[in-house]
This record gives structure tokens, sequence and C-alpha cells, in this order.
């Protein structure tokens, strides 16, 4: 029996990677102090947070240039 606790909400998700990334995602994990995993989920979750601040950022410019009575819109007549 192992002395392992079991894991739990984990998944197994193979992944085929290009020629020459698992090398450099391995040395990204050795300069970060992570596991190939870890580092490969770090990153993923990284991603997944800077699209959401970008869609939040570029929400707010979209409704700052409306406000603005200098904006124009593309194609609109003068």
């Amino acid at each position: 029996m192992s002395n392992k606790p079991k894991r739990q909400h984990e998944e197994k998700f193979v992944v085929r990677l290009p020629d020459g990334m698992r090398e450099r995602i391995a040395v990204q994990a050795r300069e970060n102090t992570r596991s190939m995993n870890s580092e490969i989920v770090h990153r993923l979750e990284s991603t997944v947070e800077l699209e959401a601040a970008l869609d939040r950022a570029l929400k707010i410019i979209d409704q700052l240039l409306a406000a603005s009575p200098a904006y124009e819109q593309p194609g609109a007549r003068v």
C-alpha cells in the first residue's frame, strides 16, 4: 500500500509537443525550480489569467472611446 496521499480533482491529459518544445519547457522548469508538469500548469494558468485581464482592459478601452466626443467610428462620415 502506498503512503502517498490521493490527489483529488486531477486529470491526466496527453499532449503532443512540437519538436524541441519539451526541452525548452524542461530548461524553463529547471530555471524556475519546478517540475515540467508544474511549469506547464503554471504557464497555462498564467495565460488564462492574462487573457481575462486583457478582455477586461479592452472592454474598458471600448467604454472610454465610446464616451469620448472626439472619437469617430471607423468609416463614419464627418
